[in-house]
């Protein structure tokens, strides 16, 4: 997840600007048609579990527990880094692949967690750094990392991320 990262957030950036150049007629009563379908939300617990899931994640991936890694994903997921993923059934291919050789040392700052008005969707971004083994040799890499969370029946699913990484 923190080395698939990087690419969502251009996945993210294109679906946000999409949705802002669609037009409204003239008539359209925007104050009519807002949908607050999670405005119950209370934020500060929300970004807690979003918090929580990112833990879970780095503990799942050094520690070879798949399963516990995609247990926060929606089945729609897209994961950008060195390649695109789409679906958990690739992306699961990809951790298998991933946690044959784990990172150490995982160490990641988280930037923020934002909503969108609604509470429907929200994402989280910060930094992470790591020791990797190439070639049998350790190397120390860093970057960054976006994720975009999706509230499904009041669980806090992935359906996209993003990130970059660099030794």
């Amino acid at each position: 997840m923190r080395n698939i990262r990087g690419l969502t957030l251009l996945a993210s950036s294109a679906l946000l600007l999409s949705g802002c150049n669609k037009s409204t007629s003239a008539t359209a009563d925007s104050a009519a048609t807002s949908r607050t379908p999670s405005s119950n939300i209370n934020e500060r617990e929300a970004s807690a579990q979003i918090l929580a899931a990112d833990s879970a994640f780095v503990r799942g991936i050094t520690t070879n527990h798949v399963d516990s890694m995609m247990a926060y994903y929606d089945p729609s997921v897209v994961s950008l880094g060195k390649t695109a993923v789409n679906g958990t059934t690739d992306l699961r291919k990809s951790y298998e692949e991933a946690v044959k050789n784990p990172p150490r040392d995982v160490n990641f700052q988280s930037g923020s967690v934002r909503f969108s008005d609604d509470h429907s969707v929200a994402w989280d971004w910060g930094t992470v750094s790591q020791t990797v083994s190439l070639n049998g040799k350790p190397v120390k890499t860093s970057g960054t990392y976006l994720n975009v969370w999706k509230n499904v029946g009041g669980r806090w699913m992935i359906v996209a991320e993003i990130s970059s990484v660099t030794p």
